[in-house]
């Protein structure tokens, strides 16, 4: 038996073979493991079962219990009635896949490859010509580089197309002794076309490689995935478009995300030798991330303005009307995968830097992410060497990257990194480096700005090379991320107040907040300029900064109700940094109109964790109506276990028949979920909150027992779950699009300021 344990450990529960195929019955079920000799008793799951859990363990409970009342069993012991619980990832999934591979490879199906539906007969002219096309088809798919040039010599054809979601291969091409339900075929992208003869050779034969895109001067986004052909030294191209405003768009990129492939069906002039239709499937490799930023960029763009009701169909006409050497121009700027992978002397550093700063340019960045494919993961690695190399060479980074340096963990924060700079800089002066005269000056001049901008005291080796007393009092700067909250106070911000007025004081690629003047009067004058779209965010960021004064910090809340998505997202950091100067007007935003001001005040409220947030955090949880609630009890979760006795009093609250929105169930459920978020933020399964709640789950009320003990059930996946959202880990294969909740956290925790737009990132610099 422990052998067929371990079997089933690794292969699933499931014997036998099909009758028609012979192939071994591969899957996942819920079964149960006994060890009576250790009292032992394991209930093993499929990965996909985790929602099942509590059905599986009643179902458990009801097998025991009939055993019982038949007689097979004297007693029920209590490990028996209380069995542990594993979910096995899908080992089976894989030899699966594996068999289903070596099927399709038997019956001729590569990846890229001719797929005829129908072929013409077996032996007949036609057939051979087929044959004698397919052979030898290049499989070149992945994140290549588009074609370098596109021959000038020969006439490029260009195709557009709608996407769609159609059944993969497997639902299309099955054998007349095969199941004919197509409700288990996996749904994918395609793209139908009808070509002519020459077209139809082409796209049947040639090495074809894909990218997601997202399309941004056509009048209207349009956003989908984009093909191109090359064979034989010949170019074509392909767009497949979605409306990104549809239903379907959602569908579609869902799919893309999860993983990028497109079928791609072509069907030939009637008559002729081509005329059966081809299949093929094209896919790429760790562009999933670039397909949910292209939908998430075109929804943005959409909601930023108005568009008529034909604007679709005239985008489309103009991209129709595009030529293709335009359509495959490359980024202004660009990054190779794998570039600086070796960062030796401060002069490559300083080159690394002023090569990443412009290629990081809202717009150029957008080319290559969303059109050109470069990889998410890829310009992450690169960025991430680069400011690696210009901390160990003392040499700040542009003021975009200067989050990024904190959240990557690069620097504790801006003082840690103030000083890292300054002693890499002044080591770097001693023994030399390779940098010019005025190259040094203007590390050092950058090193100095930080320090002003972010409200620092100088390092002591900058106060030496600037010819400052190395003990000069520490002007005001916030605790944490080193961000400024106050003004500067004794001689040194004197000295550092009297170099920002320097008309004749160096300027860097760093920037400075003060560069114009963003000074405004009283509040009545803040709110003036905070009812003008073109100034608003400019305004509440300068607002914001240096900790912001009550009436400015007012003025601002109140003006959130007008700011769009985007520019919410560009003010929660320096809302954020505001700490608990906030927290009371934040706890007003829980009642706003606007979802997504909801939203953001719950996020904020959690990393405030002020325990004043207690009580609105409880009412909203149990009036909120949209998946706000999910924010709202992970803020919950942030306060500690002093949130679980208020819990229980709101289930007691509801169960005595006070109102709310809500249903009894669904509240009860939400308990649950914020008692499993208090788990996880106290340390997870192994903290005292974990004991807690699982005697929570003994309590004779029974909302509060079911609430605990569905937040036992859940813990696992609601850690997974705040881990996304929080982006510490990848989001599921069921989709990459974040939504607003992982953005607001980006914004936060890794944010730069290509959410802005470039006129206002110009301003604010």
């Amino acid at each position: 038996m422990p052998e067929e344990a371990s079997r089933a450990h690794k292969e699933g529960p499931l014997r036998g073979r099909c009758p028609t195929c012979g192939a071994a019955a591969l899957g996942r079920v819920d079964w149960l493991e006994l060890e009576p000799s250790s009292e032992r008793a394991l209930l093993v799951l499929g990965a996909h079962q985790r929602h099942q859990l509590v059905e599986v363990l009643r179902d458990h409970m009801d097998a025991v219990s009939q055993r019982v009342a038949a007689g097979e069993h004297g007693c029920a012991h209590a490990w028996i009635l209380r069995p542990l619980w594993r979910f096995e990832e899908d080992q089976t999934v894989t030899a699966g896949r594996e068999y289903e591979a070596e099927l399709a490879a038997r019956s001729e199906r590569e990846t890229t490859a001719r797929r005829p539906a129908p072929g013409p007969p077996e032996g007949s002219e036609a057939a051979r010509a087929a044959g004698a096309a397919s052979a030898g088809v290049p499989t070149i798919v992945g994140a290549n580089p588009w074609p370098a040039q596109v021959p000038e010599t020969e006439a490029a054809d260009t195709y557009l197309a709608m996407l769609t979601m159609d059944r993969g291969l497997g639902a299309k091409d099955r054998g007349p002794g095969e199941s004919q339900d197509d409700s288990q075929a996996e749904e994918i992208v395609t793209i139908a076309l009808d070509l002519d003869d020459a077209g139809h050779s082409l796209w049947g034969q040639a090495a074809l490689q894909i990218r997601p895109i997202h399309l941004r001067d056509h009048g209207y986004p349009l956003t989908g995935v984009r093909l191109v052909a090359s064979y034989l030294g010949r170019i074509a191209l392909i767009d497949g478009i979605v409306d990104v405003g549809s239903e379907e768009a959602a569908h579609v990129f869902a799919s893309l995300s999860r993983r990028l492939r497109v079928q791609l069906i072509l069907r030939g002039s009637q008559g002729s030798i081509g005329s059966s239709a081809i299949r093929r499937e094209v896919s790429a490799r760790d562009l999933e991330r670039n397909a949910a930023l292209c939908l998430e960029s075109g929804r943005a763009a959409l909601a930023r303005s108005e568009y008529p009701r034909e604007a679709f169909v005239r985008a489309l006409e103009h991209l129709r009307e595009t030529p293709i050497s335009e359509r495959l121009r490359g980024a202004q700027q660009t990054l190779v995968a794998g570039a600086y992978r070796h960062l030796i002397s401060p002069r490559e550093t300083w080159v690394a830097l002023d090569h990443l700063e412009v290629a990081s340019n809202k717009r150029n960045l957008a080319h290559l992410l969303e059109v050109d494919g470069l990889s998410v993961d890829e310009y992450e690695a690169i960025r991430r060497r680069v400011l690696l190399a210009s901390v160990e060479h003392g040499l700040c980074a542009p003021r975009r990257f200067w989050r990024r340096i904190i959240a990557s963990g690069l620097a504790d924060n801006f003082d840690d990194y103030a000083i890292k700079l300054a002693r890499a800089r002044a080591e770097a002066d001693q023994d030399g480096d390779d940098l010019d005269s005025e190259q040094r000056a203007a590390g050092w001049a950058r090193i100095g700005e930080l320090c002003d901008l972010k409200q620092l005291e100088y390092p002591v080796e900058y106060s030496r090379k600037i010819g400052l007393e190395p003990d000069r009092p520490r002007r005001a700067h916030g605790s944490g991320s080193g961000s400024g909250s106050g003004s500067g106070s004794g001689s040194g911000g004197g000295v550092a107040s009297r170099r920002r007025s320097d008309p004749n004081r160096s300027r860097s690629a760093a920037g400075e907040i003060n560069a114009r003047d963003t000074h405004v009067g009283g509040a009545a004058s803040i709110r003036d300029q905070l009812r003008d779209p073109e100034l608003r965010l400019r305004v509440a960021t300068a607002s914001l900064g240096n900790g912001g004064s009550p009436e400015a910090i007012d003025a601002v809340f109140d003006a959130l109700e007008e700011f769009d998505e985007e520019e919410l997202l560009a003010i929660i950091p320096s809302v954020a940094e505001l700490g608990t100067q906030a927290v009371s007007a934040l706890q007003t935003k829980l009642e706003s109109s606007r979802q997504q001001v909801r939203q953001a005040a719950a996020i904020l409220l959690g990393i405030a964790q002020d325990q004043s947030s207690m009580v609105p955090l409880l009412r909203c949880l149990a009036r909120e109506e949209t998946r706000v609630w999910f924010d709202v009890a992970r803020a919950i979760g942030g306060l500690g276990t002093s949130a679980l006795d208020r819990l229980c009093a709101l289930s007691r609250q509801s169960a005595r028949g006070e109102q709310f929105p809500i249903q009894h169930r669904e509240l009860v459920a939400r308990i649950g979920r914020a008692m499993a978020e208090v788990v996880i933020a106290e340390g997870g399964p192994e903290s005292i909150a974990r004991d807690m709640v699982e005697a929570l789950s003994q309590s004779s009320e029974t909302d509060i027992s079911v609430a605990a003990g569905r937040a036992l059930a859940t813990l696992h996946d609601v850690s997974v779950a705040s881990a996304q959202i929080r982006g510490e880990r990848s989001l599921p294969d069921t989709t990459q699009l974040r939504g607003f909740a992982r953005r607001a956290y980006e914004a936060i925790l890794v944010p730069e300021l290509d959410i802005l737009d470039e006129e206002l990132e110009a301003e604010i610099l």
